[in-house]
C-alpha cells in the first residue's frame, strides 16, 4: 500500500461541490429529450415570445440597441433569480438522504445549485450573443470590468437569497406556494423589457429599491455602449448583495442543524 495522503477541509470541500455540480447536472437536464440544449433554449423562447409582441406593436426599445439584445440582457439575469429563487426552497428536501455524510450539508447544495444556475446564466447570456452576432445582430461593446463587478455582486446577492429561502422552505414548507406570486410581479418590474429611463420620475423612487432593477441596467450598460443606465447604482447593488449575503449566512448558521435533523 502507498503512502495515505490526507486532504485539506477545502480540498474535501472543493470535492463536495463538485459531485453536487454532477449531480445536479444530471437530474435537470438528463431525462430531457433536449437535454442540455435547455441551456439556451429557455432564453431564447422568451425572447422569441416577447420579441415577436413588440415586433407587431411596432415598438423599438431603445435606441441603437437590436431588440432582441434588449430583451436578452434582461432575461438572461432574471432567469438566474427566478431559478435560484425556487430550486433553493427544495434545496434541503431533495439532498436530505446525503445528508447522512458528515462532509456533506445545506449550506453544499445551495452553492451547487447557485453555481450552476449562475454558470448556465453565464453561457446563454454569452452563447446567444454570439449566435446573434454571427446572424448580424450586435451592438458595439461597452465595459467589461463593469460587467465583471456586476455578476460578482449578483453572485453574492443569489447565494445569500438562496441561503435564506433553503431554511424557510424547510422549515415552512408551505412557503414555496408562494413564490410564483413574488416572482411574477418582479417580472414586470425588474426592467426585463423596459428602461428605467422610459419610466415617468415620480415612479423611480418605488422601483429602485428593487436589486434586480439595479442588476438589469448595470448588465446593459456594461453590454452596451449606446445605453446609458443612468438611473441604476453600482453602489446600492453593492450595498444590497453584502447585506443579503450576511443575511443569508446568519439564517444558515442559526438553523443548519436543524435542517440535518429534520424529518
Amino acid at each position: 500500500m502507498g503512502p495515505t495522503t490526507s486532504r485539506t477541509v477545502w480540498q474535501i470541500q472543493r470535492d463536495v461541490i463538485f459531485a453536487l455540480l454532477v449531480r445536479e447536472m444530471k437530474t435537470r437536464f438528463g431525462k430531457l429529450k433536449l437535454g442540455y440544449a435547455w441551456v439556451l433554449l429557455e432564453p431564447a423562447m422568451h425572447i422569441i415570445v416577447l420579441g415577436t409582441l413588440f415586433s407587431f406593436l411596432g415598438r423599438e426599445f431603445y435606441p441603437g440597441i437590436p431588440t432582441v439584445l434588449f430583451m436578452l440582457a434582461g432575461i438572461a439575469p432574471f432567469l438566474c433569480f427566478s431559478h435560484c429563487f425556487g430550486k433553493s426552497m427544495a434545496a434541503v428536501d431533495s439532498n436530505r438522504g446525503l445528508f447522512n455524510y458528515r462532509q456533506l450539508r445545506p449550506f453544499d447544495a445551495v452553492m451547487s445549485r447557485v453555481l450552476l444556475e449562475f454558470a448556465i446564466y453565464l453561457i446563454s447570456l454569452i452563447a446567444l450573443l454570439g449566435l446573434l452576432a454571427w446572424v448580424g445582430i450586435s451592438a458595439t461593446f461597452n465595459n467589461f470590468l463593469l460587467l465583471i463587478a456586476v455578476n460578482l455582486l449578483y453572485l453574492c446577492f443569489c447565494f445569500g437569497m438562496s441561503l435564506a429561502l433553503c431554511v424557510a422552505g424547510a422549515k415552512y414548507p408551505e412557503a414555496g406556494k408562494f413564490a410564483p406570486l413574488i416572482q411574477r410581479p418582479l417580472y414586470f418590474m425588474s426592467g426585463v423589457f423596459f428602461s428605467l429611463e422610459q419610466v415617468p420620475e415620480q415612479y423611480h423612487p418605488y422601483l429602485a429599491w428593487n436589486p434586480l432593477l439595479h442588476v438589469i441596467e448595470l448588465t446593459r450598460e456594461g453590454l452596451f455602449s449606446s445605453y446609458h443606465g443612468m438611473f441604476a447604482n453600482l453602489p446600492y447593488l453593492a450595498f444590497s448583495s453584502l447585506a443579503m449575503l450576511g443575511f443569508g449566512l446568519l439564517v444558515y448558521r442559526s438553523q443548519w442543524r436543524d435542517l440535518v435533523r429534520s424529518k
